[in-house]
């Protein structure tokens, strides 16, 4: 496992962890962990029971550093996921401008509202409240199939020679 890149060995990772602790110290303190491995990495002519201790901390610290990277995959997932919906959420909200620009409801060229907005709420309300029935449904989209072509040929023909 030593032969892999960016792999380090204990003893490597440890003089790393020193170097790390020694900084943290005079900012924020060291847990008592933290002090143990100092105080054992530190001393000269370690006993086998303190030889075992420090590789257990050792291996301790090491998997706390593992599961700390892995909280920060999982949150950067988390919240790319979160970045993908909102932009997914606004994508149709401005579809939703857009179709309100089409039929004239906002401005095309400031995004204001044509109507006062207290009116403009109000009608979308009501048309929100109305319970239609499928053939007032199919005239409805009929009529915005006729908006949409208008749409689409005033795009291809801007001349209006169609």
């Amino acid at each position: 496992m030593a032969d892999k890149p960016g792999y380090l060995d204990n003893g490597s990772w440890a003089q790393a962890h020193v170097e790390r602790l020694r900084v943290k110290a005079p900012k924020s303190g060291l847990s008592k962990d933290d002090k143990l491995f100092l105080l054992l990495i530190d001393k000269p002519d370690r006993t086998p029971v303190e030889n075992r201790s420090l590789a257990a901390l050792i291996r301790v610290e090491r998997a706390k550093e593992t599961m700390r990277a892995g909280r920060g995959t999982i949150r950067e997932a988390a919240s790319a996921k979160a970045k993908a919906d909102r932009k997914a959420r606004d994508h149709q909200r401005f579809l939703a401008a857009g179709l309100m620009t089409m039929v004239g409801l906002l401005d095309d060229k400031t995004g204001e509202p044509t109507w006062d907005r207290a009116t403009l709420l109000g009608a979308l309300d009501a048309m929100a409240q109305v319970d239609a029935s499928e053939d007032q449904q199919r005239r409805w989209k009929a009529r915005g199939d006729a908006i949409f072509a208008r749409t689409q040929n005033d795009a291809e023909n801007p001349s209006g020679a169609a």
